[in-house]
């Protein structure tokens, strides 16, 4: 007997579908920043020389998939390949909407259980007509339905709640700059690439177009933490976690350059109170003192791949080794001693 999947392993099959768009992307990004200079024309960083826009470009196409993909990843664990059309429409809409992550969580799972249930509605059409059932009935329904739904329900009500966070990020602007990088810092481990993440990498963003880039320092300060905490924690403290996620650890080591906060999940997902007590504290205080020491970068992603452009990398590179060490030392001291494999 099949074992039946929980609502854990549908995330957990859409986030596996995911994370290879986010490295690869992410990676390459980073790159076309590294290859390019700001001086140039600001307004353009990543594509104002032929090798930083090859990078860049596809490197931002690729990232470009992960929403979609998640909703589909999802929605393809739940209910087969026949909602792949709808899934990735309805992954689009939150990708260009204002839900993003979590509604593309939940797409991911209304397509899939619709799909179920037309399914099951359509299952007295005769065998003869499969082919009709299968590759036109079910696609077609399941499109107009989730879009529907997506567009009139999901985009109105998430991208009700990231707009409120937005605006709660806007109000303390004026207040102490390293409480607030710090706050910044610490929401990048709070869902790593969820909606709380993206929020506070928007807000960011937004400030470089006005000039400030101390901010945007201290959410990638923030965003390297989560993936060096589980990689450090999973190799120092061997007992307590499984073999599948010491191998995800070691992996982190490499795809924490460029500071890809969505590597964390798969920890986060299996213990998420043990690994947010340890990850977000580390995260906040490197984005606190990427502030206090005066770290200041112009591009918008890149992890250590755009350290030389830092204004003060060295202290870049404090705030991020101490995030790191407290976060490590938490976690390790919360997690459990799992059975031996």
């Amino acid at each position: 007997m099949t074992k039946k999947k929980s609502i854990l392993d549908h995330i957990m099959a859409g986030i596996g579908y995911m994370l290879p768009l986010v490295v690869a992307g992410g990676i390459l990004m980073g790159v076309g920043y590294m290859l390019d200079n700001p001086a140039v024309n600001p307004a353009h960083y990543g594509y104002n020389n032929v090798y930083a826009k090859f990078f860049s470009t596809i490197g931002s196409k690729t990232f470009n998939f992960m929403l979609p993909v998640l909703s589909a990843g999802i929605a393809y664990s739940i209910a087969g390949i026949s909602v792949i059309p709808s899934a990735l429409m309805a992954g689009a809409i939150v990708k260009d909407g204002t839900s993003g992550f979590l509604g593309a969580l939940f797409v991911g799972f209304i397509t899939g259980y619709l799909t179920l249930l037309i399914k099951k509605l359509l299952r007295k059409i005769p065998s003869s007509l499969d082919g009709l059932r299968s590759l036109l009935l079910i696609p077609l329904l399941t499109v107009i339905m989730t879009g529907l739904i997506t567009l009139f329900a999901v985009e109105p009500v998430i991208g009700q709640i990231n707009t409120l966070l937005n605006s709660f990020l806007k109000s303390l602007n004026g207040s102490s700059q390293i409480l607030l990088g710090s706050l910044l810092g610490g929401m990048q481990s709070v869902d790593m690439g969820g909606p709380v993440n993206k929020t506070a990498y928007l807000f960011a963003t937004s400030s470089l177009a006005n000039g400030q880039y101390t901010l945007m320092s201290a959410v990638l300060a923030g965003g390297i933490v989560p993936p060096y905490v589980t990689a450090f924690a999973s190799t120092i403290f061997k007992n307590k976690f499984t073999k599948e996620e010491r191998a995800r650890g070691i992996t982190n080591y490499v795809v924490g350059l460029a500071g890809i906060t969505e590597t964390g999940i798969p920890f986060l997902v299996s213990d998420p109170l043990r690994v947010m007590a340890a990850c977000i504290p580390g995260s906040a205080i490197a984005g606190g003192l990427s502030i206090y020491l005066h770290c200041s970068v112009m591009a918008p992603f890149g992890g250590i791949f755009i350290l030389p452009l830092n204004s003060n990398p060295l202290g870049f590179l404090i705030a991020i080794i101490s995030g790191i060490i407290v976060g490590t030392i938490i976690l390790g001291l919360l997690k459990k001693t799992v059975a031996p494999e």
